[in-house]
């Protein structure tokens, strides 16, 4: 977690950040818990499971943390992956408004604000805010 004080930008975490950082090729180190390997959705389990590969075959380090250390708890509480970069990667609001629209399903095609009423923008503001909070824990 230091790195994040000190270099936040050759930090990535979040399972779509990280893939982003693979598609890259940036990727240094990958942290995962070992938990997402024993989620009961399968679907989750092959898509973690293919990112370490991918990552390996990549020539990045894999880190299986478990939960059962504080180390693998913490990873867990921000989100069980993260990624330790080769380098910086730019664009990092970019990404995080794309993965905020994946979490919530929200897929839309790529808009340009200026085309949006002002009505649409403060919505869409609003919704990243509710987004947030509750990935945060609080109820709304």
């Amino acid at each position: 977690m230091r790195l994040l004080d000190t270099h936040p930008d050759k930090a990535y975490y979040g399972y779509f950040h990280v893939q982003k950082a693979n598609e890259e090729l940036a990727i240094d180190s990958l942290l995962i818990s070992d938990e997402l390997f024993r989620s009961s959705d399968i679907h989750t389990r092959k898509k973690y499971v293919s990112l370490v590969e991918s990552v390996r075959e990549r020539g990045g380090t894999v880190y299986i943390f478990s939960t059962m250390h504080v180390s693998g708890q913490q990873l867990q509480q921000v989100s069980g992956v993260a990624a330790i970069l080769r380098y910086p990667l730019p664009d990092l609001d970019e990404l995080e408004e794309i993965a905020a629209a994946h979490e919530a399903g929200i897929v839309e095609e790529e808009e340009e604000d200026e085309e949006l009423t002002e009505e649409a923008k403060r919505r869409r503001a609003e919704a990243r805010v509710r987004e947030d909070m509750a990935d945060m824990g609080f109820d709304i």
